[in-house]
């Protein structure tokens, strides 16, 4: 399972969204923008409260990077 937690007008996440897309890898969107209890999911998954961050499996990748996003994508 593939959740991505973003907002709408932020870059990176976009980015990451776009690079799942090119792959043909579904995905969740969590929009954590709105309420302060949407925020405190990204701080209870990664320990932050920045944006992106994409779960795959119990893997938690912070920001844009498409290496771990590649490796953790092999465990699928």
């Amino acid at each position: 399972m593939v959740k991505v937690y973003s907002v709408q007008w932020c870059g990176p996440c976009q980015k990451v969204k776009k690079y799942l897309d090119s792959k043909g890898i579904p995905y969740e969107v969590v929009t954590v923008a709105d309420a302060k209890e949407e925020r405190d999911v990204v701080l209870q998954v990664s320990g932050q409260r920045s944006v992106p961050v994409t779960t795959i499996n119990d893997k938690v990748i912070i920001g844009f990077d498409k290496h771990q996003i590649d490796e953790a994508l092999k465990n699928l």
